[in-house]
């Protein structure tokens, strides 16, 4: 999307902007050295994200108050963008991968608990176990005791949008809105989706509600969501991470995106700080479960080696199954404790794995069918490029 030109017109417009009112004016020259870094990162040939958002912010703690507000006020267009971009590989997708590799997850269950609910602690912003989990029968909720409703714009205050919905105070491994001891999944969304929601002040969390019969229904419940808002005088409200909505009595109301994004995530301390329920809940999980199964993870985020690494040194009955197909060597979070089994690994997909670790024979109707997805992810790349470009498809 970016190059010398369409940046330095970006960096034109924006600090022509008063995103912080007339009294806290930003800093043109601190805009553009921060769209000087994206293009050196490109120049460069990075390719994670997270490491360029890192770098920004960075030098949000730096310099003066004008340079903080210009690099914050990067970051939020970036984060709209990005959200944006993975919202759209979302719901493209869902039409063109799901229907056909859906069948290949059919035995998701063989990796619930027999004992009672299973917890999955999910990195991925996106909404496709929920999916397969609604589509295969399989119980599912992210720990919400109450819902909300809000209308989709001002000017259509009779079709509403329900939300699941859960204060913060109260929102922890021993939340009524969990499961216990019976078959199904509790979620967490350590870093966020992006359905997920924070209103009043981020003290009231919000998701799909889960409660549709298919996978079809919670993807029509996420175009929904995106396509909500609230007009002025014909027009609508722009909005960033902090989304411009109808309120339930008609008036403009605000609710913040949450995907967490860039190398702050969570704090680097053991102790968790307020606004970190999840990883509370991560910890809690960890402290109570004999065996681990991580499926496809990278081990790129320090906050979750961190406590993996002290659990499995505090507690020796603790076991960790890895299966990633990309994975050679241990992270070293993991290598001191490679012995008596206690870590094993598998080179292999989610697809394949929910099969394998049930009847011990590898599908191989399964496996071909699933290497022809490469192909239909450069479908989908280029659909979400064109759609980028031309600022198409609309949400449904």
């Amino acid at each position: 999307m970016f190059n010398e030109a369409n940046t330095t017109k970006l960096s034109a417009t924006m600090a022509r902007q008063e995103p912080f009112g007339n009294d806290r004016p930003i800093n043109s020259k601190a805009i553009e050295e921060a769209f000087s870094l994206l293009l050196q990162y490109k120049r460069d040939k990075g390719t994670n994200y997270e490491e360029f958002l890192t770098k920004i912010q960075e030098r949000t703690e730096r310099h003066s108050q004008s340079d903080r507000d210009s690099y914050h006020f990067v970051f939020g267009v970036l984060y709209d963008m990005i959200h944006t971009v993975l919202s759209l590989y979302q719901a493209i997708a869902y039409e063109v991968l799901y229907p056909k590799n859906a069948q290949w997850f059919s035995k998701l269950d063989n990796i619930l608990s027999d004992q009672g609910e299973t917890w999955v602690v999910s990195l991925n912003h996106d909404l496709f176990l929920e999916c397969l989990a609604i589509d295969f029968g399989i119980p599912i909720t992210y720990g919400a005791t109450n819902q909300r409703a809000f209308p989709v714009s001002n000017l259509a205050m009779h079709d509403c949008v329900a939300f699941s919905s859960i204060d913060r105070s109260t929102y922890n491994a021993g939340s009524p809105g969990f499961m216990r001891g019976q078959r199904g999944i509790n979620l967490v969304k350590l870093h966020g989706s992006l359905t997920e929601h924070q209103y009043r002040d981020s003290e009231e969390i919000l998701n799909p509600t889960l409660q549709g019969k298919s996978s079809s229904e919670l993807i029509r419940d996420f175009h929904r969501i995106q396509g909500m808002g609230y007009f002025y005088q014909g027009r609508l409200v722009p909005s960033g991470r902090e989304r411009a909505i109808t309120g339930p009595n008609g008036e403009l109301d605000l609710m913040s995106k949450a995907i967490l994004t860039g190398g702050r995530k969570y704090s680097g301390v053991a102790k968790t700080k307020m606004g970190e329920e999840k990883l509370a809940i991560f910890d809690g999980i960890l402290r109570q479960v004999d065996q681990l199964t991580i499926i496809g993870y990278g081990f790129g985020d320090r906050h979750v080696n961190f406590r993996i690494q002290n659990e499995m040194a505090r507690r020796d009955e603790l076991v960790v199954h890895v299966v990633d197909p990309q994975l050679s060597d241990l992270p070293d979070c993991l290598n001191p404790f490679d012995y008596d089994s206690r870590v094993t690994r598998a080179r292999c997909g989610a697809a394949h794995w929910l099969d394998y670790c049930n009847t011990k024979r590898w599908n191989l109707d399964q496996m071909n069918c699933l290497k022809e997805n490469a192909a239909l992810r450069d479908t989908i790349r280029q659909q979400v490029e064109v759609a980028v470009r031309y600022g198409k498809p609309a949400w449904k």
